[in-house]
């Protein structure tokens, strides 16, 4: 199966192309990513899409730091609930050994590990299975990331002894060296932090114990779900994208995913539901999710959800919610005006 990732991780992408003033949803689409799953914090993106954005965001802004810009976007809710867990530990080690543990909520196709080094630990991984070379620009922003979060914890004068890079040099070193401040390594088998084994242990003022037991249960019921659940996440996505042109035929689904529709039927009940329960709840979700978006307009949301004309979507609209899409703007404008 295809690996995923976390929407919010594309969210540093969008944000970024948005603060430049540039084409953001063209650069998404070309990708083949749909932008609006952006509104969906549990929302996932192939990995393959991901690497490719990566490198369209990179080109389009002409800036080879830009995965370093991106990365310092990162905060808490970029890894959902294990973002807070990481808040909330008590050791700087002990918010390593989570993010190995749970790396697959971010990225389902990604393994890291925490291992001990004289004085020092490694904390190092990247993908299981590389559908194609290092995506510098990707790595940069992953890494950039997870320095940020340290010095979220420890303070802004946090260094790790040295960071390791799986591709050559680039344009952006410079850039790097400033931002990490540490020795850069390149070429390494896997990507990687080296810390000092003081500043992994130092105890941290900040944790919370309660916090960590209430979002590693969130991590955990998520996990749960995409095991069980990960076809059905591909075919919802699908679903997504292929909504507006109006190519969401069972069998399109089927073969843009490689399989048959008999085995897409087999495997999706396997896993407890059925690509026509799974239609009519994706453009339900997303019809509560684009009525209470202001800047679209009824016409528009018919369009994304891949109805002929607004008619039929009213009627559907009202099947599901007892009310017209008009009806149900009104009443939430009087609930929060």
């Amino acid at each position: 199966m295809a690996s995923t990732t976390l929407s919010s991780w594309a969210l540093l992408v969008w944000e970024e192309l948005q603060q430049r003033e540039l084409a953001a949803r063209d650069i998404f689409v070309a990708a083949g990513l749909d932008p609006s799953r952006l509104q969906d914090p549990n929302a996932r993106f192939p990995v393959a899409g991901m690497q490719r954005l990566w490198q369209l965001a990179e080109e389009h802004s002409g800036d080879p730091a830009f995965g370093i810009a991106a990365g310092m976007r990162w905060n808490a809710t970029t890894f959902h609930a294990l973002g807070y867990a990481w808040l909330a530990s008590a050791t700087l080690a002990q918010a390593f050994h989570r993010l190995a543990r749970y790396s697959r909520l971010v990225n389902d196709g990604s393994e890291f590990s925490l291992t001990t080094h004289g004085l020092q630990y490694l904390f190092s991984g990247g993908l299981k299975e590389a559908t194609q070379g290092a995506v510098p620009v990707a790595e940069q922003a992953a890494l950039v990331a997870i320095v940020k979060m340290c010095r979220m914890l420890l303070g802004e004068s946090f260094s790790p002894a040295e960071v390791q890079f799986t591709f050559a040099p680039t344009p952006s070193t410079l850039a790097l060296e400033t931002n990490l401040r540490a020795p850069l390594r390149f070429g390494s088998e896997r990507m990687g932090l080296l810390i000092d084994r003081q500043d992994m242990e130092r105890p941290l003022p900040t944790s919370n114990p309660e916090l960590i037991r209430c979002n590693e249960q969130i991590v955990l019921k998520h996990l749960s779900q995409l095991g069980q659940q990960q076809l059905a996440l591909q075919v919802r996505q699908r679903i997504v994208e292929g909504l507006p042109s109006g190519r969401v035929k069972e069998e399109d689904i089927a073969s843009a995913l490689h399989l048959s529709t008999r085995t897409l039927q087999r495997r999706l009940l396997e896993e407890g539901v059925n690509f026509g329960e799974l239609l009519q709840n994706t453009r339900r979700e997303l019809a509560q999710n684009y009525i209470e978006d202001s800047q679209l307009n009824v016409n528009e949301i018919a369009y994304l959800l891949g109805f002929s004309d607004q008619a039929n979507f009213t009627r559907a609209f009202r099947r599901w919610f007892g009310v017209t899409p008009s009806g149900w703007r009104r009443s939430k404008l009087a609930t929060t005006g």
